[in-house]
């Protein structure tokens, strides 16, 4: 179950496809003495899927039906953009995004078509700063940029040639429909500036939505597109034209969500409002749902929504590991349940 690259096309292909079937248990039965070193239950266990929020699933939700929308016009199309703390499942958000776009862009083209890239998923260079470092990151994906066999492959692929027909030709004959961008935090505002006419590009001419994911995502981009001149610009032209007809100017600089929808993902709350607790509840029972422990009590996790919030602050990334991790101990213990005793055990290996 070691999971394949996402940001090559035959590793991304792999994650849509993918049906995580749980072990089966009996009823009735008892685990046997090699229970505890069952390596499909445990492996199981560690790939525990990231359950949706309220908030998740709304995205994913708006984002395809965008997808959908954007399919058929060029006008009007607009970037979405995920942000928040580290740790609250925004790159669970993207994927969960882009697979469920290509399966429902599949089901409408009546299955997978050869030679079609529904969704193109990459992350953010390491380099960010020439935008040459940008198409390589989407050639790579595309299969356009071989993998170097030796040093002095290695040393050739630094002069980083420019790929940009290439990946546009492919981007437009496999009729790509989403473009996913992780990590955008680590570029700064003046690397996207750099970039966003590119990107801007593919929107336009080939009607490609993108999604910008990243912790201050929608702040970088605000500025970038501030110091490519664009919003400086368009501001001074509307405060000259009202001027001209005797109107008073209207505020210069836009905020990030009046220019691009935004969705903010927070730690899960556990407070005093009887919303926020049933809404972290929901979650844990849709983990609960997924285990496969032959003792597990009922609502053995909700019975203990206080501990858990409290060792992971309702971080969700935080959340899923520890959960995850008192699966596995609570298997090769043979305690085949989650107690507060696992629950300590699993928090101990993240502190």
């Amino acid at each position: 179950m070691r999971p394949l690259p996402l940001f090559q096309l035959t590793g991304w292909t792999h994650f849509v496809d993918e049906e995580v079937e749980p072990p089966v248990l009996a009823a009735g039965s008892s685990p046997t003495e090699d229970r505890k070193t069952d390596e499909q239950a445990i492996a199981y266990h560690r790939h525990l899927r990231m359950v949706p929020t309220d908030a998740m699933t709304h995205m994913q939700e708006m984002v395809v039906e965008a997808v959908h929308r954007n399919s058929g016009s060029r006008e009007g199309l607009m970037d979405h953009v995920i942000d928040g703390p580290a740790g609250t499942g925004k790159t669970c958000l993207l994927r969960a995004i882009g697979r469920t776009a290509q399966q429902e862009i599949e089901a409408a083209m009546g299955g997978r078509r050869q030679n079609t890239i529904p969704v193109v998923h990459i992350t953010t260079p390491a380099d960010p700063e020439p935008r040459v470092n940008w198409l390589w990151e989407i050639g790579s994906y595309l299969g356009l940029n071989p993998e170097p066999k030796n040093l002095v492959e290695v040393l050739e692929m630094r002069k980083h040639q420019d790929v940009t027909l290439s990946v546009n030709y492919v981007l437009e004959t496999a009729q790509t429909r989403l473009l996913l961008i992780d990590d955008i935090n680590r570029a700064s505002p003046q690397h996207l500036a750099n970039v966003l006419p590119y990107f801007d590009y593919l929107r336009d001419k080939l009607g490609i939505s993108i999604v910008f994911c990243g912790t201050g995502a929608s702040h970088r981009l605000h500025q970038a597109r501030i110091l490519a001149g664009e919003l400086t610009r368009v501001s001074e032209e509307n405060r000259v034209r009202l001027e001209r007809a005797g109107q008073p100017a209207q505020p210069v600089s836009p905020s990030p969500t009046e220019l691009l929808p935004v969705t903010w993902l927070h730690p899960l709350p556990l407070g005093t409002k009887k919303e926020e607790q049933e809404m972290f509840r929901r979650v844990l029972a849709s983990f609960e749902a997924d285990l496969r422990l032959y003792r597990l009590e009922e609502n053995a996790l909700s019975k203990h929504a206080a501990v858990l919030h409290q060792r992971t602050g309702g971080y969700f990334k935080a959340l899923a590991y520890v959960i995850s991790t008192a699966a596995v101990i609570a298997i090769r213990s043979g305690s085949e349940n989650i107690t507060e005793k696992e629950i300590d055990a699993a928090t101990a290996q993240i502190r």
